[in-house]
């Protein structure tokens, strides 16, 4: 398998390289190009331009740049000979990028090759719980508890969905974010639009919509903004289009179901949550968290309690079902593809109405 990565920043060193070195893939290449020459990583072969990266005999091209520059990219990929191209989240950043790219997708010869990716959405336990499906792989925290609860006929009545990420200190003492796969400080600058709302709200709204999909229940987005402060707190106005959102609440519908979100890139030592939480009519509660390396899957009602773990990094679950078995059939891609420009564009404009027209 030949694989090519435009952009080599951090998500594919400490993210994807590692992945695809635990997936062990037979006659695997990696070819890469980087906007900065000095940018090279081991394991990948550099080339000095994307011209000489698209003429290769790829099976796959993942696009891993800053999301402004994803749609010149991805223009450039279409008119190669490519057959997928992989566009990590999010798949734009503005909303004349995004109309651009629906325009595009609109072409059938373009949509089956385009998979607009957020590793998020390999987090499929609680639709795996709820359809009496969970994999194997998912292991009881007490055995004596392996049996899957009965969910026939369960409605879902709330939806709840969280990313507290941990952060750490500056010289100055103010907040200051971590690095997701190293946890090392992240001394970057962060400006809209790499705030929480498109940064990690997409990773929300990617795993509570993929959810209901499973289910065959209504889609329908609808989202308001409840707050949006920057990173040291300050209240991101309109007319503000440079401060990256720190912290923000979201609340609103999917489909029928009323749907709650916290992002938070500045949880301070305390942070790490990170999934959603469905109520169900019964009474019943299901969350499936982060814990480490680990899925958290937990079903609660009052006092009773009944858990599975899954170990191993989102990134490598993810890359697994696009790279092995019979992988994301093109009926599939369309579809997931849909979804993620739905959720952005949702995203997007949520950020017009707080900030102001841009």
């Amino acid at each position: 398998m030949r694989i090519g990565f435009v952009g080599l920043g951090a998500v594919v060193e400490t993210a994807y390289l590692p992945a695809l070195t635990r997936l062990a893939i037979a006659d695997l290449e990696i070819w890469g190009h980087d906007l900065d020459p000095a940018r090279q990583l081991a394991g990948i072969h550099g080339l000095a331009s994307l011209d000489a990266l698209l003429a290769k005999p790829l099976d796959l091209l993942f696009i891993t740049t800053p999301s402004l520059l994803h749609l010149q990219i991805l223009q450039a990929a279409l008119a190669s000979a490519i057959p997928l191209l992989v566009v990590e989240k999010p798949l734009v950043a503005h909303l004349a990028q995004l109309g651009q790219v629906e325009v595009l997708l609109a072409d059938p010869a373009y949509a089956g090759r385009v998979l607009a990716l957020d590793h998020w959405m390999a987090r499929r336990g609680i639709q795996q719980l709820l359809l009496g499906q969970l994999d194997a792989h998912w292991q009881a925290e007490d055995p004596a508890q392996a049996d899957l609860p009965d969910f026939t006929g369960a409605r879902l009545v709330l939806l709840e969905g969280y990313l507290q990420e941990a952060s750490g200190r500056d010289d100055q003492g103010h907040p200051i974010a971590l690095n997701f796969a190293t946890g090392e400080a992240d001394r970057r600058e962060l400006r809209h639009p790499d705030g929480v709302i498109l940064d990690i709200g997409t990773h929300v709204l990617t795993q509570a919509r993929e959810l209901v999909a499973a289910l065959g229940m209504e889609e329908t987005l609808q989202l308001r903004v409840k707050g949006m402060t920057d990173r040291l707190g300050v209240a991101i106005t309109r007319g503000d289009l440079h401060s990256a959102e720190g912290r923000s609440e979201l609340f609103g519908s999917l489909g029928a179901i009323p749907i709650h979100i916290w992002l938070d890139k500045y949880a301070g030592p305390a942070g790490g949550q990170k999934g959603i939480r469905v109520s169900l009519a019964d009474g019943r509660q299901i969350s499936l968290d982060r814990r480490g390396n680990e899925e958290l899957l937990i079903v609660t009602q009052g006092a009773q309690r009944q858990s599975w773990r899954l170990n191993g990094p989102l990134y490598e679950h993810c890359l697994a079902s696009l790279l092995t078995g019979d992988g994301i059939g093109k009926a599939e891609r369309i579809a997931l593809t849909r979804r993620r420009l739905a959720e952005v564009r949702s995203l997007l404009e949520l950020q017009q109405q707080v900030r102001g027209p841009h």
